[in-house]
Parts: C-alpha cells; sequence; structure tokens
C-alpha cells in the first residue's frame, strides 16, 4: 500500500457592577459620611468613564473569529485537506494561504489477520502546516481596517488498516492535533486606533494554543484496467477542537466539525522514460462535505478538487520512493476559489 506525503466561541466583556453599590451596613458613631460618600461617586464615575469596546465592533469580531479559528486549524493540521491560496469572494472570510509537508498510508505490507482469511497494515499519518489568513473589513463600522492571523498547526496519529480483498480495504485511525494561533489587528484609520487601544488583548492582538482530537475512517477499492490503476476512496473525520490557554479573556475554542471526503484517483504509465525511468501522469478529483464549525467557520458546505500530476517512477530505484515529481490543485466552493502546486511524494511499503 501507499504511503502518500506530499466552535470556537467569544464570549462579550462583562464587567460587574454590583459592588460598587453596597454601602455598609454600620459606621463608626463619629464617622463623617461625606468622604465615603465622595470615594463611592468617584468610583463609580471612575467605571463608567473606562472605555469600551463597541457593540458593532464586538458583533464584527464575532463574525470573523468565532468559528475561524476551528476551521484554519483544520484546514493547516489535517494532512487530507488541501494546501495552497484560498480566495475567499464577497470578503466574508479571511483570504487564506496554507503550506504544509505531510500525508498518510500504510508502513508495512499487508500480513494476515489470525486465520480470518483477511489482512491488515499498520497506518501512521502525520503533518505539519502553517496558515496566515488576512481579514479585509470593507463594510460595517471596522471598514478600512485589517485583521491577520497567523496559525501553526501540527498533527500524528496512526491506526490500521483492513484488507477484506486485495483491493477492498478499510482504515480506522486516530489522530491529535496542536494548534497556536497568534492575532494582529492592523489600525488603518481613526475608528481602528481607537479599537486597537480598548481591545487589544481582548478582541484584538491575542494568542490562543488549541489541541483536536480526529478519529477517521478511509474506505478504499482499487481497480486495473490495463496499466493505469483507478482508485475509489471514501475518507469521513470528525474533530472535536477545544482551547487550553488564550491571552485574551473572551477569545476560546470548543466545538465539533465533520468532513467527508469522496475521491476518484488515476494513475497511467506513460510508456516515455527520463533518466531510464518510466513517468506517469495522472491526478484526482474529489468532493468535500463540511458540517459543523468548520462549514460555519468557511461559510462553505462543500469544497471540489481537481488535481493533475507528472511523475517520476522510482520503485526499486529509491527507498520505499514510488514516485516523485510535481502537482496542481484547483479548488472551489460556492464563495471560494484557490489553487496548490508543489512536490509530489509517494511511498510504497
Amino acid at each position: 500500500m501507499d504511503f502518500c506525503w506530499g466552535s470556537a466561541s467569544i464570549s462579550k466583556l462583562k464587567t460587574d457592577l454590583k459592588n460598587f453599590f453596597i454601602i455598609p451596613a454600620s459606621r463608626k458613631k463619629h464617622e463623617h459620611p461625606v468622604a465615603p460618600m465622595l470615594l463611592l461617586a468617584f468610583t463609580c464615575a471612575s467605571a463608567f468613564a473606562q472605555p469600551v469596546v463597541p457593540s458593532a465592533a464586538v458583533e464584527q469580531f464575532q463574525q470573523v473569529i468565532g468559528s475561524r479559528v476551528e476551521a484554519v486549524t483544520i484546514l493547516g493540521g489535517d494532512y487530507g485537506a488541501a494546501g495552497g491560496i484560498y480566495t475567499f469572494r464577497g470578503g466574508e472570510v479571511a483570504n487564506l494561504s496554507v503550506a504544509k509537508v505531510g500525508g498518510g498510508g500504510n508502513i508495512a505490507e499487508p500480513r494476515p489477520l489470525g486465520e480470518s482469511g483477511l489482512k491488515w497494515a499498520p497506518v501512521l499519518q502525520g503533518n505539519l502546516g502553517h496558515i496566515s489568513a488576512q481579514n479585509d473589513f470593507a463594510t460595517g463600522y471596522l471598514a478600512g481596517n485589517k485583521s491577520v492571523y497567523d496559525v501553526l498547526a501540527v498533527q500524528a496519529g496512526g491506526g490500521a488498516r483492513l484488507y477484506f480483498t486485495d483491493h477492498f480495504s478499510l482504515a480506522a485511525t486516530l489522530s491529535g492535533i496542536y494548534g497556536h494561533t497568534e492575532n494582529e489587528f492592523k489600525a488603518q484609520n481613526a475608528v481602528g486606533d481607537y479599537i486597537k487601544s480598548v481591545a487589544s488583548g481582548t478582541y484584538v492582538d491575542w494568542n490562543l494554543d488549541t489541541w483536536s482530537v480526529e478519529p477517521a475512517l478511509d474506505l478504499n477499492y482499487d481497480l486495473h484496467w490495463r496499466r493505469a490503476t483507478f482508485a475509489l476512496s471514501s475518507r469521513y473525520n470528525y474533530f472535536h477542537t477545544e482551547s487550553f490557554s488564550s491571552s485574551s479573556p473572551v477569545v476560546g475554542v470548543d466545538g465539533d466539525s465533520h468532513t467527508w471526503e469522496n475521491k476518484l484517483d488515476v494513475d497511467v504509465p506513460l510508456g516515455w522514460k527520463l533518466f531510464d525511468r518510466e513517468l506517469h501522469t495522472g491526478g484526482f478529483l474529489s468532493r468535500t462535505e463540511l458540517f459543523g464549525n468548520a462549514a460555519e467557520g468557511l461559510n462553505e458546505n462543500h469544497i471540489y478538487t481537481v488535481n493533475g500530476r507528472f511523475v517520476m517512477d522510482l520503485l526499486g530505484h529509491a527507498w520505499k520512493v514510488r514516485w516523485l515529481g510535481v502537482g496542481y490543485s484547483y479548488f472551489w466552493g460556492d464563495h471560494f476559489d484557490g489553487w496548490s502546486a508543489g512536490l509530489d511524494m509517494r511511498f510504497k511499503f
């Protein structure tokens, strides 16, 4: 088998003012009442004079932070999610740049499972991803200002693949994802300067650490026609994400997401050779359904991806490397499109 390598929530700030209006039940006999009354008045005036974040700004921040944190962590952390440049139409979601290196698959040849007649193989998967995102506020109270996000995500996990036949198999895996998100608000006008001064450390200019648990099932069927190979796969992932450290008292994550990808992959040997190694072409077409916070965060319920690759067969000439080459992907939904290009490498154990 091959090894492919290649709900957030925000709470509004609340000020507890009830203790400011408690008057002591008793005083010393000769205590003058004016001093505590003046102190009380000064305290109340100071409390009410504190600058607050306008409700219109809070509403916009809730729209662009919220489930976005979870969605971009999944995009960067899960090896199966497409990396690349995402451009969102309408400005409702931040434009994203996702760079990643990782993969998943069997790390050994299938072996008999007792006397059942079935076979199994251990599965390993991992990923390192980096996401840069920028939200340009085009409308509303924050119009003209920007919010920038920088996300680092690391995934590791494993499991087993069960072979019912030589061509039909099911893999069950369990992975964990660590995510670190940093936010910076870039003021571009007087409103932005004011928000920067009153909301820094709460709604803007914060950092957040999250963990995600990700069980998954991957069903695969291989079909051979002449020298070409067709692989049909269906992969379901569940993500539960929570924050465990936040520099802001109002930014946190606790949510669930689901993805379901159905894909057709084709590999076609060309019969052409370079350096005495045969060249292959191929690619895949997939549709991924999004549910939960991932759908809300990206403002999408599905993503289409079409991929093309051109690779050199290195099986038997480089350690465990089946092929090496280049690949290009284009992906789109109802509100965004994007592309990615890079190294396409596949191992065979």
